[in-house]
């Protein structure tokens, strides 16, 4: 039975209180703090310039667990494992370095990550897993919170699972997007390890019953 981790995005955070919403995740029993850094070209969307980051570091008592949805991820690696990365994540679409790249993270004595969007098929990929200690899988459209879940992550949990399985490989399996207790059980149930959840988290007065809920 695979361990029930749970990685909290803070990109709903309030970051005029970023003490304070650090702090608070502090206080749960979480496993990670999920840090989204976007760069506008590979999604719309900017996030978390490495000014942030070292303030999320100065506060954070959790395993930083980065995901990189930008363009030339080799620009950030070393700066994310300089910032007390534990899993660096990097995505397959439009990386024509990808496996250099996940080398690199593996030899800085991170984890490597290999993000896929949701219309990114696992048979796609499947090539690459004997590089790789996670496999992200969006059930949302990369690049802002608060979107509604993907069924179809379903299937490929189990797609993927197997190919893990029959090669005996030791990968965890990490969903992200759209995650509230509706949908946790059946993940974890599927084969998930760790998931990702930021507005279910931070916008709960209780952070903690939150972080409880999804483990159930």
């Amino acid at each position: 039975m695979n361990k029930k981790e749970i990685s909290v995005s803070i990109l709903d955070c309030d970051f005029n209180k970023l003490k304070n919403e650090i702090n608070s995740i502090n206080s749960t029993n979480c496993d990670y703090i999920h840090i989204d850094v976007m760069d506008g070209s590979f999604v719309p969307s900017k996030a978390f310039d490495f000014k942030t980051i070292k303030k999320v570091n100065l506060y954070s008592k959790k395993k930083l667990d980065y995901h990189l949805m930008v363009n030339d991820p080799i620009n950030y690696i070393e700066k994310c494992s300089n910032h007390n990365a534990e899993i660096i994540s990097i995505h397959y679409e439009e990386n024509v370095n990808i496996y250099n790249d996940l080398i690199s993270i593996k030899k800085l004595g991170c984890k490597a990550g290999l993000a896929i969007n949701p219309n990114t098929k696992i048979s796609d990929v499947a090539s690459l897993f004997k590089e790789i200690n996670i496999l992200l899988l969006m059930s949302v459209q990369p690049g802002k919170g608060g979107q509604k879940f993907l069924e179809n992550t379903f299937d490929k949990i189990l797609e993927a699972n197997q190919i893990i399985n029959d090669n005996n490989l030791k990968i965890k399996i990490e969903v992200d997007g759209g995650i509230d207790n509706k949908f946790s059980t059946k993940l974890f149930d599927l084969g998930a390890s760790i998931l990702v959840s930021g507005n279910f988290i931070i916008n709960n007065s209780n952070k903690s019953t939150a972080v409880s809920l999804l483990r159930q």
